[in-house]
């Protein structure tokens, strides 16, 4: 080899090393400078943490809301750079606790009857169509303090041994009609102890405005077989179907209550929430009350707060029911629910006891917060 070859030679191997030396940072630093253009391009007005408090009084057929609401949370996560919303689920008696202690979220998903409108500030517009019975229920004086964003409905479920044993035949539509006989029927007492075997069982509330007179069990009684009907949610129901495919429980029937339900959930802003955080919020309610989203909501045995305009082919059994007896269902004032709380409780236990009068202000009362309200 000549000293001429030998020259090049050596400055190729030169610029090989160099290569090798200074080309790996270079193509690492053009990730980080593209990362670095992307944030500042997307930079946000603000930036941090919205908390959101989902607070359960009911739950859906199936599955978790809270979940529901934190795969949304993500979604929007992704467009917003920087900006994050943690979403906490605890029960009504948690928040009651976590309240005391000083503690206070940005957003609250609540039940109906959880909070009085003082708590949350005015709503801002949102470009969404809410089916009609849910439009007005979350405002007060034609202002909205809460967004209605998903409803669940109500049952009777009966044991079906019992049912049979005792001879009881409660008709598929309009139960109604039949359901004191029925509970009277099925009321006994048996063993050489006289157990006790209730006829109703679940919400006294409910009980009392479907014109029952009598004693009303808490639901235990019906899961634990001392109450052959209750009066229960859409969970109730699923749970007991779960148990039935894994071989255990007992077989029941379950009848939906058709045209009324209390069962919403909404959502909330804070009226100290900060005023930077508002579009942010606007934004996340718009990703919740989206079509798409709304429609997944039937994955978890709920019903969407929208009017949807797809086909809604995919609905079947309990859902399907349920969808059918709320197409125009009675829906209180979330706000009015909360003030006259106590009331309907008193009210409704005197008429389960039998106090005509009681019956007929609760009748009243109740008109208060649903026009015309008839359970039928």
């Amino acid at each position: 080899m000549g000293k001429r070859e030998r020259i090049l030679g050596g400055l190729g191997a030169l610029l090989v090393v160099a290569y090798l030396v200074f080309m790996p940072g270079y193509i690492l630093q053009q990730p980080r400078d593209w990362t670095l253009k992307k944030q500042q391009e997307n930079q946000e007005p603000f930036s941090g943490i919205i908390t959101l408090w989902h607070i359960v009084d009911f739950k859906p057929y199936t599955g978790s809301l809270g979940t529901w609401l934190s795969d949304r949370a993500a979604a929007f996560e992704k467009k917003h750079f920087g900006v994050f919303i943690n979403v906490t689920a605890m029960t009504v008696e948690e928040c009651a606790a976590r309240m005391e202690r000083g503690e206070r979220a940005d957003i609250y998903s609540f039940p109906m009857g959880w909070g009085y409108m003082e708590r949350f500030m005015a709503l801002p517009e949102l470009d969404v169509t809410m089916r009609p019975a849910l439009a007005h229920s979350g405002s007060q004086d034609g202002t909205a303090y809460g967004i209605p964003y998903a409803m669940s409905g109500y049952f009777l479920l009966i044991n079906s041994r019992l049912e049979q044993e005792k001879g009881v035949s409660l008709p598929d539509d309009g139960w109604q009609a039949s359901l004191q006989a029925a509970a009277e029927q099925l009321t006994f007492t048996y063993g050489k102890r006289n157990t006790q075997q209730y006829g109703l069982s679940g919400d006294p509330i409910l009980a009392a405005l479907l014109g029952y007179t009598g004693e009303v069990a808490p639901y235990s009684s019906f899961s634990g077989e001392t109450a052959a009907m209750a009066l229960a949610d859409a969970r109730a129901v699923g749970d007991l179907e779960r148990q039935q495919s894994a071989g255990k429980g007992f077989t029941f029937r379950a009848l939906p209550l058709k045209n009324y339900t209390d069962l919403v959930q909404y959502l909330g802003i804070a009226r100290d929430t900060a005023a930077e955080k508002i579009p942010y919020i606007q934004d996340y309610f718009q990703i919740v009350l989206g079509e798409d989203n709304q429609e997944k909501l039937l994955d978890l045995g709920l019903l969407p707060a929208i009017e949807l305009t797809v086909e809604l082919g995919r609905l079947s059994g309990m859902v399907e029911t349920m969808a059918d007896a709320l197409q125009t269902p009675k829906v209180p004032n979330a706000f009015l629910y909360q003030r006259y709380q106590d009331v309907l409780t008193s009210l409704a236990q005197r008429a389960l006891a039998g106090d005509a009068q009681a019956r007929e202000e609760l009748t009243e009362r109740m008109k208060e917060l649903v026009d015309e309200t008839q359970i039928q």
